[in-house]
């Protein structure tokens, strides 16, 4: 669905471009970081107590489990949670 008007992207796009190409990176990171703040906020509302690395399972797994097989998603997940537990045991 596309309800923004021809004139108005124009107009996006010639503010695009006229920023640096460090300007334009940056506001890419800040859009995948407010899409991952999104992301999490939604799992924590509906699992408001857990825990910081169950919550980066979680993401991951909203992120992800459609791109791999169940098995092969199970495999990432017990190493990405093995990663997060010895990271924040060594600080």
């Amino acid at each position: 669905m596309q309800d923004t008007p021809e004139h108005i992207i124009q107009k996006q796009r010639e503010i695009i471009h006229s920023k640096s190409p460090d300007e334009r990176f940056m506001i890419g990171v800040e859009a995948i970081n407010f899409g991952r703040k999104m992301v999490e906020s939604s799992i924590r509302q509906s699992n408001p107590h857990i825990s910081e690395i169950d919550l980066k399972v979680e993401t991951f797994k909203r992120y992800y489990s459609q791109s791999f097989d169940p098995e092969e998603l199970k495999k990432i997940l017990e190493e990405l949670r093995a990663y997060w537990v010895k990271r924040l045991k060594t600080g």
